[in-house]
Formats: C-alpha cells, sequence, structure tokens
C-alpha cells in the first residue's frame, strides 16, 4: 500500500476515487454523483494542480495494484493558516479496517504542519452510517467544538464540526 500526494496528471485518478466516494457514501459529503459526474477532465486537473502546486491544499490517495482505495483532502480558508481543513476522507470498503484512514489522516496532518496549521478541522455527518468515521477521528484525538453544518447535498443532515491539534 502506498500513501501518496496527487501530482499533475492524476486528474483521472481523483475524479474515479471521488465517484466511487460519493457513490458509496453519500451521506457523508456536501457535494453529489450527479454534480461532479458532469465536471470536465480540466476540472479535475486544476483540482490536481492546486494539490500539487504547494501550500494551499493538498489530497493524498492510498494506492495498492494501481487501484486507488483511499482518499483524504486538505485545505486553507481564505489567509488563515492556523487551521487547515480535512475534506474528502473516505476508504473503499474492501479496504477498511486496515489502517488506511489512519495513515490518509496522518498524511494529512503531516503536510498541514509543515505548512504552519496548528490545528486540523473536520466535519463529520451526523448518522449512523458515519459513526465509524466519527470513532476513527475520536481515535485520531479528534474532539466535537459542539458546532453543526447543514450538510449541501441533503439539508435533513447535520454535520458535526471536530478539531485537533497538531
Amino acid at each position: 500500500m502506498e500513501i501518496r500526494r496527487l501530482g499533475l496528471g492524476d486528474g483521472v485518478l481523483l475524479r474515479d476515487v471521488r465517484l466511487r466516494a460519493l457513490q458509496d457514501a453519500p451521506y457523508a459529503f456536501s457535494s453529489w454523483v450527479e454534480r461532479e459526474v458532469a465536471y470536465t477532465p480540466e476540472f479535475w486537473e486544476s483540482r490536481v494542480a492546486q494539490s500539487a502546486s504547494g501550500r494551499d491544499g493538498a489530497v493524498f490517495v492510498a494506492v495498492e495494484n494501481e487501484l486507488c482505495l483511499g482518499m483524504a483532502g486538505g485545505f486553507f480558508a481564505g489567509t488563515e493558516r492556523e487551521t487547515a481543513t480535512l475534506w474528502g476522507m473516505w476508504v473503499d470498503p474492501s479496504a477498511r479496517r486496515r489502517g488506511l484512514g489512519r495513515e490518509l489522516a496522518e498524511a494529512l496532518s503531516a503536510w498541514a504542519r509543515g505548512c504552519g496549521a496548528r490545528r486540523l478541522r473536520l466535519a463529520v455527518t451526523d448518522c449512523d452510517a458515519s459513526r465509524p468515521a466519527a470513532s476513527l477521528y475520536r481515535a485520531l484525538g479528534f474532539v466535537e467544538t459542539g458546532e453543526h453544518e447543514e450538510l449541501a447535498s441533503n439539508p435533513s443532515l447535520v454535520a458535526l464540526v471536530m478539531l485537533r491539534p497538531l
């Protein structure tokens, strides 16, 4: 298993893993398959270019035998650099409970620390299907802030905001 940061030319890989994540766990994301399947190849390449370009964002993937089994992305909102946000965390059902989620989160944490962040922020949907993810985040040191966010893809769901010191 290789955990690596996406680089230039990885747009097809990002598209594939992102669409699989949205199909598998639509309750976990603020977007939806129908929306993202329409994105152009240029869109996906621009996302990868942002990841490859440096300090504003990064996407890490878990690859085994040329199949992407998971992803985790991160970004900084605006000019504030003390808190990085983890987004798009997902592990293929066939690869769960092998430590990939932990490895992806740690790779993203290392990137954020290297960029000067002191905290990592995420939002996890408050529903039964997301309980394993929330348990993983707690085991990684994330704690709930008491904040909630409406899920754009399904306004009947809310996401719990969690923070972790780096």
